[in-house]
Parts: C-alpha cells; sequence; structure tokens
C-alpha cells in the first residue's frame, strides 16, 4: 500500500473555481475565470482573474496561513476595513458579498482548507514611482485611508503590527534558521542588534511625553508601486491588502519608502510623496522622527519573512539588511 504523502502547496483548478463562483456569487453570468501569471513565491498568495456579467474581478485563494499564524478573523478584518473603506470612497479593490451575505469563503484544498474571496478589478497601469505627480497622489491617499480608519470599527481581530510581530517575531525566527549556521552568524549577529536597537528608539518614541493621538490604527501594512494602479496620474486604486492591519502610520509610511527605495533615488520624488500625505495629514515630530527606525525593522521583518525552510522551492529572495 502507498503512502500518502501531504501536499504543501497547490494551484487550484480554474474551472472548479468557476463553479465555486457560480454557485457562491451573483454575477448574473457564466464565470470564466484564470490563473494569473506570477512567479512562485513562499508567502504569495494565488489570485485568478474572473469574467462575469461583463465585469472583471479578482478571485483570492488565501494560502494555509500557518506561516503568519492567520485565523480566519483576519481575514475578515481584512475584508470588513476594505468594505468600510469603499464605503467611505476610498479608492481600494473591494470584495464582493456572496449569497449568503458574507465575503469570506472556503474550499478544501488537498493540503486542506483556503479562505477565499472575491474582490473588484483594479482598473489602469502599475504606479511609475518616478512620476511625482503619482507620488503626490498616492501620499494624498495614504493620508487619507489614515485619517477615515480612525473611525473604523469590527469585532473581528487581525494580528497587530506591534513590537512583537515587527521585531520579536523575525529576530526570534532568524536566530531558530540560522542559529546553529556559522556562515550566517555575522548575518545573524548585525540583524538581531540592527532590530534590538531600532526596537529601543520606537519605544522612547512612544513613552516621551508627545503622544500622537492618531499614530496607531489600521493601516495597508505593504504600499508600494506594484499594488497601486493608475488611470492616470491623480487617480489610484489600491489592492493586495494581505499585511493589513492596526499598526503605527509612521510604519505604513516607512514600509512605502523602502518598497520603492524613494529615499535613495530622490530627494524631489521624496518630499512629493510628503507633500501628499502633509496635505491630509501632517505627521508630529514623534511619527516623523519614528521613520528611520521603522525602516530598519522593515529591513529586518522583510528578512525572516523571505527566509524559508519549508517551501516548495530552493532558495528565496532575501531582503538587503
Amino acid at each position: 500500500m502507498q503512502k500518502q504523502i501531504p501536499v504543501t502547496r497547490s494551484f487550484l483548478a480554474a474551472d472548479a473555481l468557476a463553479e465555486v463562483i457560480n454557485d457562491e456569487y451573483d454575477l448574473g453570468a457564466l464565470v470564466a475565470c484564470k490563473l494569473f501569471t506570477k512567479v512562485l513565491r513562499t508567502q504569495d498568495n494565488d489570485h485568478y482573474k474572473v469574467l462575469a456579467g461583463g465585469r472583471k474581478y479578482v478571485l483570492r485563494v488565501y494560502q494555509v496561513a500557518s506561516h503568519l499564524n492567520r485565523q480566519e478573523s483576519d481575514y475578515e478584518y481584512e475584508l470588513a476595513w476594505l468594505d468600510y473603506l469603499r464605503e467611505q470612497g476610498l479608492p481600494v479593490a473591494y470584495p464582493i458579498k456572496r449569497k449568503d451575505g458574507h465575503f469570506l469563503g472556503t474550499v478544501l484544498a488537498p493540503e486542506g482548507v483556503r479562505y477565499i474571496a472575491l474582490f473588484s478589478f483594479a482598473n489602469g497601469q502599475p504606479m511609475n514611482p518616478r512620476n511625482p505627480n503619482q507620488l503626490f497622489a498616492l501620499g494624498a491617499h495614504m493620508a487619507k485611508i489614515h485619517v477615515v480608519s480612525n473611525n473604523f470599527q469590527t469585532a473581528h481581530k487581525r494580528q497587530p503590527m506591534d513590537l512583537a510581530f515587527l521585531v520579536d517575531w523575525p529576530v526570534a525566527r532568524l536566530k531558530q534558521i540560522w542559529g546553529h549556521r556559522r556562515s550566517r552568524q555575522r548575518d545573524l549577529d548585525l540583524l538581531v542588534t540592527s532590530a534590538e536597537e531600532a526596537k529601543e528608539e520606537i519605544l522612547a518614541l512612544i513613552r516621551n511625553s508627545y503622544h500622537t493621538e492618531d499614530s496607531w490604527g489600521p493601516i495597508g501594512g505593504d504600499f508600494h508601486s506594484h499594488n497601486t494602479y493608475f488611470v492616470d496620474d491623480h487617480s489610484p486604486t489600491f489592492f493586495n491588502f494581505d499585511l493589513c492591519g492596526p499598526g503605527w502610520r509612521a510604519y505604513d509610511i516607512a514600509t512605502f519608502l523602502l518598497n520603492t527605495d524613494l529615499l535613495n533615488v530622490s530627494q524631489d520624488l521624496t518630499e512629493a510623496f510628503f507633500a501628499g500625505y502633509y496635505s491630509q495629514r501632517p505627521l508630529s515630530n514623534n511619527e516623523h522622527a519614528a521613520i528611520s527606525p521603522f525602516l530598519t525593522i522593515r529591513r529586518v521583518w522583510l528578512t525572516a519573512a523571505f527566509t524559508r525552510d519549508d517551501v516548495p522551492v530552493g532558495y528565496s529572495f532575501i531582503a538587503p539588511a
């Protein structure tokens, strides 16, 4: 008798997903469904382009979430927040309700239960991070998302992007994976020291007397040029909020600056982004000072997130420290 081998990761058949969509959504026409071209990376979700009723949609099939310890409530939080942003007139790819009135569904895959959600389609072209008009528009809309989200409420819990998640988790993970490898000791020591020093800087800012009232709240967690499409220089649509959650607004800014390498490219382009952000929400001195240590924290977090020993590829991208 042959042994049953578990599956680490599967790609679900598009035709089968089309049947699920037809059964569980009221889109008014036969569905066509096709897997987007993508690079197999460790933590990516799978996305399918859906055509129904003369409109385009995107179906997301979430990965089994053991890596970041995601629970059903984490996904529900994301979808509820995006629906709230849609209601507030913010340009985000928003979730589509199912026939049962919910946003989140499930399918049984070879590796177990996977969660699914259908989203509106983001039209346009990828953002050009060297376009000052688009940078201004992105900064302004990011700030609007931060301001509007101050009033967001939900019963669903989501992993907060606190220092335990941003620093303690990646440091522990890197020690676990690299701790026994002599060739990685120098890198590990550098990353751990950098992370701990940045954490102390953030703690000092949090604990000083200059409290910023709305410095913490729902954030995108991963703004960059590849998940922002523009139909013109002033009209963005944001999508792929898989790393959203409660967090510091300064971390959101640091993430975007690091994702686009903006600080190393042009002061004028950096100022265009900040001018857009400040037009809707000026940063406090505390928040501005927090951007630099958050840049370090983001680098360490990315390194830990992309360093995997449990994936169906030999090696994955390692973010520079």
